[in-house]
């Protein structure tokens, strides 16, 4: 886990001294406005301008949990309006491009020490939420004649607010579980099963998916779902050298899979 955070710091460091040189972080050649013309003008603003850029893209790239992505929107849209109220005022200039860096500073620190006690704690247990679902598991290979393996009878589990309630969600992967009956009970050509418990549904009725590689991702609108899944859910001919993704969603009240194809390295 401590090498992930160390993977990140590093993405963090080759953002802040990949971003490009210049005067400022929009073109100045299309510089209209009161505030862009002095920061195009002024060497020292156009230098601030460019040391909050470089922090915001490493910001940028920091993972954000429970709503944080649109918390960071939301702020970078107050600076600008900050910024257009001072007009060609330099000193006002400073001063808001003084403030926004010590914030965005601050804020890096923040969510690189949220991202470490993420990376750095325990994996989530079992839930009471969550059991009922497990105990299907097992009434599935009994069905089959047979029982679930003891040292791998519990599926792996991710936690994640999917559904945007602020309430933690479970992926469940059942990629691990051993049925004597049956070594395809859970698992076959096209994947595993992947169970997705909502809180929104009292964590009945899951989201089902088979596929593999279960990956949360962090996006500006909230965190999504991505599961490989067989290629005929994205029309992939024979012998096709792309892969099928499927993105599972939060949008009008359900959650929903889109589906992509990717080269082997995304």
């Amino acid at each position: 886990m401590r090498a992930l955070l160390s993977l990140a710091a590093l993405a963090l460091f080759a953002a802040l001294i990949a971003l490009p040189s210049q005067a400022a972080s929009f073109d100045c050649s299309k510089a209209e406005k009161p505030d862009e013309l002095a920061i195009c003008g002024n060497p020292e603003l156009s230098a601030l301008d460019s040391q909050m850029a470089g922090l915001w893209y490493a910001y940028a790239k920091v993972p954000m949990l429970m709503g944080g992505s649109g918390a960071r929107h939301d702020e970078a849209e107050a600076f600008l309006d900050a910024r257009a109220t001072c007009g060609g005022n330099v000193q006002c200039l400073e001063k808001a491009y003084d403030e926004r860096i010590k914030t965005i500073e601050s804020e890096i620190d923040a969510a690189m020490q949220s991202y470490f006690e993420l990376m750095n704690a325990d994996p989530p247990t079992l839930a009471n939420d969550v059991a009922p679902i497990v105990s299907d598991y097992a009434d599935e290979c009994k069905a089959l004649g047979g029982t679930l393996a003891a040292d791998a009878g519990t599926p792996r589990m991710m936690t994640a607010d999917l559904d945007g309630d602020d309430t933690q969600d479970y992926v469940l992967n059942t990629q691990n579980l051993q049925c004597d009956a049956a070594a395809t009970a859970f698992c076959g050509n096209g994947g595993c099963q992947i169970d997705i418990a909502l809180s929104t549904s009292g964590f009945a009725n899951p989201v089902s998916a088979l596929g593999g590689q279960p990956t949360l991702v962090q996006a500006e609108m909230g965190t999504t779902l991505e599961v490989w899944v067989d290629g005929t859910n994205c029309n992939l001919p024979g012998g096709s050298d792309q892969e099928c993704w499927a993105t599972y969603e939060w949008s009008d009240g359900a959650l929903t899979p889109g589906y992509a194809a990717r080269s082997p390295a995304q």
